[in-house]
């Protein structure tokens, strides 16, 4: 039996979440998530009580890398990080002897960095997917387990993104989570040469300038920040209108 802990404040942690569950020999000990006390902050957050139906001990924390000899006791072989923004200091990365595990949904190293899934539709990507790795102390530069790749639509919303995120999520769980448990999993390091960088996002990016931006640009914004983000919005007269959702039409 190979001892774990799970680290996730949001929707795509607590999805993932049931599926580890389901595979034998691998126990999910604790879980850990953010407090209402936290800084950290995620959009796409979930009830905090709802991680008590996995019936596993729930943690609520500010800061996990203040909580580091509360995870020892339970003297975890893997971490799962599976939406978690905080940053793992040095002597946190040395808590798990069969190294702490990471999602990111980019095809790494292509889309390092922050908002992959707002920064995937800004930037007009047609093809997309979630890398299963190995944390390190770079930015998403750590080994690679396995990835699965989706296409992105024209018209995809992060909503429709995040699903497949999800999906893709959940299918490398199933297919690795066993060969990490044999110590069979793959460790494939990226290469850095092809990595590229997403840039970080603001507020201020989610503004529409209708006579500035180009109508291809303000349509992939409205996708981009449609929800579980904040939204698109035009600003006038010290008045936000916000746009959820958008049809371009070709005019006859």
């Amino acid at each position: 039996m190979v001892r774990a802990v799970w680290l996730s404040a949001n929707l795509f942690g607590y999805e993932l979440l049931g599926e580890a569950i389901k595979i034998p020999d691998f126990e999910i000990c604790a879980i850990f998530t953010l407090s209402d006390l936290s800084a950290t902050r995620m959009y796409d957050s979930i009830d905090p009580m709802k991680w008590s139906e996995f019936g596993i001990p729930v943690h609520k924390i500010k800061d996990i890398n203040d909580e580091q000899d509360l995870i020892r006791s339970y003297s975890p072989e893997i971490i799962l990080m599976c939406g978690w923004r905080q940053v793992l200091n040095k002597d946190f990365l040395k808590l798990a002897g069969k190294g702490i595990i990471g999602f990111h949904p980019t095809l790494l190293p292509k889309g390092r960095g922050p908002a992959p899934i707002i920064n995937t539709i800004l930037e007009g990507l047609n093809r997309s997917g979630v890398t299963m790795y190995y944390i390190s102390e770079g930015l998403d530069d750590g080994d690679i387990i396995g990835q699965e790749s989706f296409p992105v639509g024209p018209d995809d919303s992060a909503a429709d993104i995040y699903k497949k995120v999800t999906l893709s999520g959940q299918q490398l769980i199933r297919t690795y989570i066993p060969l990490l448990i044999n110590g069979k999993a793959p460790r494939i390091p990226q290469n850095c040469q092809d990595a590229t960088y997403f840039p970080k996002r603001t507020l201020a990016d989610n503004q529409i300038n209708p006579e500035r931006d180009s109508i291809d640009f303000i349509y992939r914004k409205i996708r981009a920040f449609s929800k579980p983000y904040r939204g698109a919005f035009i600003l006038k007269n010290s008045k936000k209108l916000i746009i959820w959702n958008a049809e371009v039409i070709e005019e006859q």
